[in-house]
């Protein structure tokens, strides 16, 4: 083997990412944690479900600058759910007064740093879902988007009232979503 094709090949892996999975990751966390896709992580990993395992060693997307360019219907809100991070941060990082965007704006996405990764370490893992969930901090805010279709649509049945087997705009039976 060629002694170039030897040293990219050693840096490429000395400069790849793993994370090794703990109890209670999911794809869909571990791409929100590092600022990448569910769909990245598979295929970085040759993956063919969505089934990890602890204690497998994930390959994590090479650190770069991430741009998200805005289309039609996005907000800042849409946005921070979407890339896992806050308006505020977005906000922050494109230097941005308003939450005002325009459509084909740029906008800089968060990566992972190091700093937000030790944070999110230091958390410890998430919990099994047969864990008690700890109570969010007295003065934490509702994220919800007012646009939202889901929260227009719910809010049209705001006040119908209940009635068993019931299925209509003027009457529902709400026990199958319990």
């Amino acid at each position: 083997m060629p002694r170039g094709l030897v040293l990219a090949l050693f840096l490429s892996l000395a400069l790849a990412q793993t994370h090794t999975v703990a109890p209670g990751d999911t794809l869909f966390s571990l791409a929100r944690r590092y600022g990448t896709t569910v769909e990245e992580l598979m295929r970085l990993n040759g993956l063919e479900s969505f089934l990890i395992q602890p204690g497998q060693v994930l390959r994590l997307p090479e650190k770069t600058e991430r741009t998200h360019v805005v289309a039609p219907g996005d907000t800042l809100f849409s946005l921070a759910r979407r890339y896992g991070t806050t308006v505020e941060e977005l906000m922050r990082l494109n230097g941005l007064a308003s939450p005002e965007i325009r459509v084909g704006q740029v906008l800089k996405l968060p990566g992972a740093s190091d700093q937000a990764l030790a944070q999110r370490e230091e958390a410890g893992p998430a919990a099994s879902p047969g864990e008690p969930q700890a109570e969010p901090p007295s003065d934490a805010k509702e994220d919800y988007d007012p646009e939202s279709p889901l929260l227009k649509v719910v809010l049209r049945y705001l006040g119908v009232p209940y009635k068993y087997g019931a299925n209509s705009p003027t009457s529902l039976d709400c026990s199958a979503f319990v």
